[in-house]
């Protein structure tokens, strides 16, 4: 995985709001598909929020924040 969307994946996992957005971008600048930040970035950082969750690691709030941050994303690559 390439390590713009690793850090989209943990920016999911951390609920980084701030940052999602620029990273999406950063992510499309350099010709990643939007199918892959999908694939390879945002779900892989959601199925780990599914696993802490589920072990009692993570509550939901923050579940909430991390499904709030995917969006973010998401509305940016709707279009495309």
């Amino acid at each position: 995985m390439s390590k713009i969307l690793e850090e989209i994946s943990t920016a999911v996992i951390e609920g980084d709001l701030d940052e999602i957005e620029d990273l999406t971008e950063d992510a499309l600048d350099d010709d990643i598909s939007s199918g892959d930040i999908l694939n390879k970035g945002l779900m892989p950082g959601m199925d780990h929020v599914g696993v802490e969750f589920k072990a009692g690691d993570m509550f939901v709030p923050e579940v909430l924040r991390s499904a709030k941050t995917m969006q973010i994303s998401m509305d940016i690559l709707k279009p495309l």
